[in-house]
């Protein structure tokens, strides 16, 4: 199950906005607690997002709420209310059950194959929020949901929290000159501070699957201070790592990761490489599942 699937009321559990009946938590990062929760007017399960009021993350959540309403598409987790209280502010999502890629790259459960449906998912999905003036700016395994059951080819992967994304034509995140962000799949304009745009999230999915694919992290060192020196460097060809796959792939992720945007090429570019390789790559050991048109 992946949206609509109802699920029984916990018992005791906090009621927020009036309407949304929180059960267990899913898990925690630096300013929010996301909790499972049942929507009691369409009795449908949903994810809550929980900010406690009083910090610093109130323009986080606000700009994520701002990013997803621009957004409808199956590759991207949807936002369907926000609001607050005097405890916190709330942003209410599609709950979905399925694993980050992190955690399944952790475990060795992805196959190659795996990883370059990922990464066509994720590549309609970017293109998506581009077209309609928002960029990402934080893509990384983290941040990728692969859902148990997904419906369509164009959801094998939803991506999750905008909520440092910039977007089109409105008050920048932040001041030129602040970096926001994950370091390891920064782009190095981004890193920098500098202006940005859609090619910072070519290069940092670009990273994602190259480090999907190798098993090995191009940028990351054995501490933040090296790893900044690493970022805005040439990286290593991901067939240093892998020769066993079709060089126009490896081609295409190399460029992507380029340091200066211009050589990059684009997220066309990427899903024609990776939708060519399909056919030659392997699927032992994939766990991911395809919906029934695919198979």
């Amino acid at each position: 199950m992946e949206i609509t699937d109802e699920l029984p009321a916990p018992p005791a559990a906090d009621l927020v906005l009036d309407r949304y009946r929180l059960g267990h938590r899913l898990g925690a990062g630096g300013f929010a607690t996301v909790y499972a929760a049942t929507d009691e007017r369409l009795r449908r399960a949903v994810a809550v997002k929980v900010i406690p009021s009083g910090g610093g993350d109130s323009t986080r959540a606000q700009r994520e709420a701002l990013a997803a309403g621009r957004l409808d598409h199956p590759g991207i987790v949807a936002i369907f209310d926000a609001g607050q209280d005097d405890q916190a502010r709330y942003l209410v999502s599609e709950l979905v059950h399925g694993r980050t890629v992190d955690d399944l790259s952790a475990e060795g459960l992805l196959s190659d194959r795996d990883v370059l449906q990922i990464g066509l998912a994720l590549c309609g999905a970017l293109a998506h929020a581009h077209e309609r003036g928002v960029v990402h700016r934080d893509v990384k395994p983290q941040n990728v949901l692969i859902p148990d059951a997904p419906r369509s080819l164009a959801g094998v992967a939803k991506l999750a929290d905008f909520g440092v994304a910039h977007l089109a034509r409105d008050e920048p995140l932040t001041r030129t000159g602040d970096v926001v962000g994950t370091l390891a799949y920064m782009a190095p304009e981004q890193a920098e501070g500098r202006r940005i745009d859609e090619r910072c999230d070519l290069y940092s999915l670009a990273v994602v699957l190259y480090e999907a694919l190798a098993g090995v992290h191009p940028v990351r060192a054995g501490s933040p201070a090296a790893t900044a020196k690493r970022v805005g460097s040439v990286l290593a060809p991901l067939r240093r790592h892998r020769k066993d796959l079709p060089a126009d792939l490896c081609a295409a992720i190399d460029r992507a990761v380029r340091p200066k945007p211009a050589e990059r090429g684009t997220l066309e570019d990427l899903a024609h490489a990776l939708r060519d390789a399909l056919p030659e790559v392997s699927d032992e050991g994939g766990t991911v599942a395809l919906p029934r048109e695919a198979l």
